[in-house]
């Protein structure tokens, strides 16, 4: 095979790529596994033995960008491994200043959280199921915060549900990118169904900071929209999602139970700092809520202290 790192032969659809010493294969004519806002990922294969791995492309409309491609390589060099994560091999790229730009990573086998809860969308043991799910979530989320790292983009297409039990966070195709990059018409980095005011008013004073508390504002969108079933800041433009999600709260909605709403409502807080400050203050709050509150007959007795 050829010296280069990217590689196709002629009447050979696949697409060959050298990461890590190994080479790595996909057809870029098949469909896609699904699409960010960074890239398109596809089935992949490693070349020795036909292991199916997951193989982004850097969208060409950001690839020869030199802080998006600056980023793409950030994302390929986090080695994190970590139960709800998804193990990065790496890299390869056609030119090191242009060019497409290719991400290798382990293929997670499973569904979108979104479909695996329509599978017990009338069950007794809704709200605990998503409830577990979402604690998988916060200790991926407590692990890379714990790193420096920030995700910008948690949404429902983002976390997958591998054989019905382990919950992975996937894409952090732009976590920790600096402002100037316009993901969205309205320029910010996000999906703005989920986005937390910070990442929309991206304010030139500093004075608000992306952070943690940024992560767990979409982890609470997520949440609720999954216990209700929809995402009440998504409408027919943008920029109407952008004004309600900057001035709305979640309305009440009988399918949340009120101690989860309350979580929920504290870390979707429109101020930063009335958030929950980590992953793991949100955890917590969201365990107690799930214990069931003392009778009367209880309290009355630790009143008596017996």
């Amino acid at each position: 095979m050829s010296s280069k790192t990217v590689y196709q032969r002629p009447d050979d659809p696949y697409i060959y790529l050298l990461v890590m010493g190994e080479w790595y294969c996909y057809d870029p004519t098949s469909a896609p596994l699904g699409s960010g806002a960074m890239g398109t990922v596809y089935m992949g294969y490693r070349v020795k033995d036909g292991t199916r791995m997951a193989i982004k492309r850097v969208k060409d409309a950001y690839a020869n960008n030199p802080m998006i491609r600056e980023r793409a390589k950030q994302e390929a060099s986090l080695a994190f491994r970590h139960q709800n994560l998804v193990e990065m091999i790496g890299y390869c790229e056609y030119a090191p200043t242009g060019g497409p730009i290719f991400l290798v990573s382990k293929y997670v086998s499973g569904k979108n959280i979104d479909e695996y809860v329509k599978e017990f969308l009338n069950g007794s043991d809704r709200v605990e199921k998503i409830c577990n799910a979402m604690f998988q979530v916060l200790d991926a989320l407590e692990y890379v915060h714990s790193r420096g790292v920030i995700h910008r983009d948690i949404k429902p297409s983002n976390i997958m549900v591998e054989g019905d039990s382990n919950i992975r966070l996937m894409d952090l195709g732009i976590a920790r990118m600096n402002d100037g990059n316009k993901f969205s018409q309205y320029g910010f980095i996000g999906t703005p169904q989920y986005s937390a005011p910070e990442q929309i008013l991206r304010d030139k004073t500093r004075t608000v900071q992306i952070n943690a508390a940024t992560d767990i504002y979409a982890l609470g969108i997520t949440m609720y929209e999954l216990l209700s079933g929809t995402n009440p800041f998504d409408t027919d433009t943008e920029v109407d999602t952008l004004t309600r999600q900057m001035r709305e709260s979640l309305p009440a909605c009988d399918a949340v139970p009120k101690r989860i709403m309350a979580v929920i409502l504290k870390a979707t807080e429109k101020e930063q700092s009335k958030r929950y400050q980590t992953a793991n203050e949100f955890r917590e709050a969201l365990k107690d809520a799930l214990i069931p509150p003392k009778s009367l007959f209880q309290r009355f007795k630790e009143w008596l202290g017996l």
